[in-house]
């Protein structure tokens, strides 16, 4: 039973990650940071004024911490 509750558990796991990657959106460019087009053609409801909260160090850019504390944050919408 235990290994069972284990093994459920990490296919669970599994499903939420898989979830997690899809919504991130892709570095076209690869600089390491999303542009608001980046960020777009995953979010496309998204507003300037949203990424503008998003981009705490107002560079126009969204590196991953910034996007770690949007999702934290609920805003980021599809």
């Amino acid at each position: 039973m235990t290994r069972m509750m284990i093994a459920f558990g990490f296919a669970a796991g599994l499903v939420t990650m898989s979830a997690i990657a899809q919504e991130a959106p892709q570095d076209v460019d690869g600089n390491g940071t999303w542009s608001m087009d980046e960020m777009k053609a995953v979010y496309p409801n998204l507003s300037e004024e949203t990424f503008a909260a998003m981009d705490t160090s107002a560079d126009g850019q969204i590196d991953a911490a910034e996007y770690e504390a949007a999702m934290g944050a609920n805003l980021l919408t599809q």
